[in-house]
């Protein structure tokens, strides 16, 4: 009688491990689209804060006449 009472309780187990696993896929396929699109908008904002750092979006500055040039070296003597 043991082995006909595991028989019996065999397919309730599978079926409910199969409507576990049923009711996890959604949730795992929703947090893997959600971590994506977050991963792509910190991208995006990575990109622009790189861009505004960089000075595409800044003024420009108005240097004063007798500022001393730093891009040349000063002379060798």
């Amino acid at each position: 009688m043991t082995s006909s009472r595991r028989s019996d309780s065999a397919p309730v187990n599978r079926q409910s491990a199969e409507v576990a696993v049923g009711l996890l896929v959604p949730p795992v396929l929703l947090g893997i689209l959600v971590t994506r699109a977050l991963a792509d908008g910190l991208t995006q904002l990575g990109l622009v804060s790189e861009q505004l750092f960089a000075g595409d979006r800044l003024p420009n500055l108005k240097m004063p006449l007798g500022a001393p040039d730093i891009a040349t070296p000063a002379s060798e003597s």
